[in-house]
């Protein structure tokens, strides 16, 4: 199925992802201080990691290869614009697949002793746990590693967060200004929104499978089969529930297991609002250098650059994960939310076990995944 408006919102998203949001105002700056003198030196390193990582790419023929979790072969597209645009002649790719299917096909080519990627930056933590404990990835301590929060890296420098994205409730920008839109929790019950909910199959994607257990958490099971009684249309990919909001397939549509701008385009057709009091992700993606990588010195300039004050301010960032860093306008940092959580993802996400039992629970109440791959949807 391919999905109309794919071009113009593929467009919108490269150049909102390219652009520099503003920070907060001249006073909050002074308050908590960015440490510009890691930021300065850090752009010293990355110049110098670039004529490493250019020499490398001369010798040996190819360029850097990342694999991102994701769920749309374009996810990645404005972040590897920017990547090869500062750093010309690197050539470097940004292969987005689901964080799974990427950690099957890593340990295959470790098998096979033939590994593409450098980078794994990818949402399945456990597997990187994995990894690191099989000596199978290279430490790397760039400069400003302290400024990022404790818990979105390794204390011995195997892997840290360089991506950070919500969930929340997304509807048509007039549904939201006009206050139609469902909000918190209890609002998808609302009889109004029967046949108008599209949400991701939790059991497809471990991100939104910890969405549900939040849901769970604090509702009980009987908000989930409330909440399945609204005849939900549930699809895979976590961004094909936008399109088909914004395309009009699912008229005047709702949902809660996407990703958009907290603080959207002007011609942004599909709007998010955060709840104030039900629980919202913020969803981490952690990144890694293997011991083996084709390109380790343009590797670690893929992380130094993520860790750059230009990045950790720009669109591709939804929140910066240095905490030095002040959040965009509007925004509180990432572990002043009461309704979310720095360190619950990560838990949730190591408990392969519970994980299990989930999925099969929502296989049973839901039924099994239907659908092709969503790298083909949108």
């Amino acid at each position: 199925m391919k999905l109309g408006l794919c071009a113009i919102l593929l467009n919108t998203f490269v150049l909102a992802s390219l652009t520099v949001e503003p920070t907060s105002s001249e006073s909050d700056l002074k308050n908590t201080g960015i440490d510009t003198k890691c930021s300065r030196e850090l752009e010293d390193i990355i110049d110098q990691l670039y004529k490493e990582a250019y020499t490398e790419t001369y010798i040996k023929g190819k360029g850097l290869v990342v694999y991102e979790g994701g769920d749309s072969r374009n996810q990645q597209l404005a972040s590897n614009i920017s990547f090869n645009t500062r750093f010309p002649g690197l050539n470097a790719t940004f292969v987005v697949d689901l964080s799974k299917y990427h950690t099957i096909e890593i340990n295959k080519q470790i098998k096979s002793n033939s590994l593409i990627p450098s980078v794994a930056n990818i949402q399945t933590i456990a597997d990187i746990y994995d990894w690191k404990k099989e000596g199978l990835l290279l430490p790397f301590k760039p400069l400003c590693w302290e400024n990022v929060y404790p818990e979105l890296k390794d204390p011995e420098y195997h892997f840290i967060s360089v991506t950070t994205f919500p969930f929340g409730p997304n509807a048509l920008r007039s549904t939201v200004e006009s206050g139609e839109s469902p909000i918190e929790d209890e609002d998808f019950l609302n009889p109004k929104f029967k046949n108008r909910i599209v949400l991701t199959y939790p059991q497809d994607d471990d991100a939104v499978l910890f969405k549900f257990h939040k849901l769970v958490e604090n509702n009980g099971w009987d908000y989930i089969y409330k909440l399945v009684a609204q005849n939900v249309t549930w699809i895979r990919g976590t961004e094909t529930p936008l399109h088909l909001i914004a395309n009009g397939t699912i008229e005047n549509g709702v949902t809660f297991t996407s990703f958009n701008y907290l603080t959207p385009a002007p011609d942004s057709r599909v709007v998010i609002k955060i709840p104030e009091k039900s629980w919202f992700n913020i969803n981490f993606q952690f990144a890694g250098i293997f011991k083996d990588a084709p390109n380790p010195a343009a590797a670690k300039l893929y992380i130094a650059w993520k860790l750059s004050e230009q990045m950790q301010k720009s669109d591709i960032m939804s929140w910066p994960t240095r905490s030095d860093i002040p959040p965009k306008i509007h925004q509180k940092r990432l572990n002043e939310y009461p309704n979310s959580s720095i360190t619950d993802y990560a838990k949730f996400m190591l408990n392969r076990e519970y994980m299990a039992e989930l999925r099969a629970k929502f296989d049973e109440i839901i039924g099994p995944v239907k659908g092709d791959t969503p790298l083909n949807l949108v």
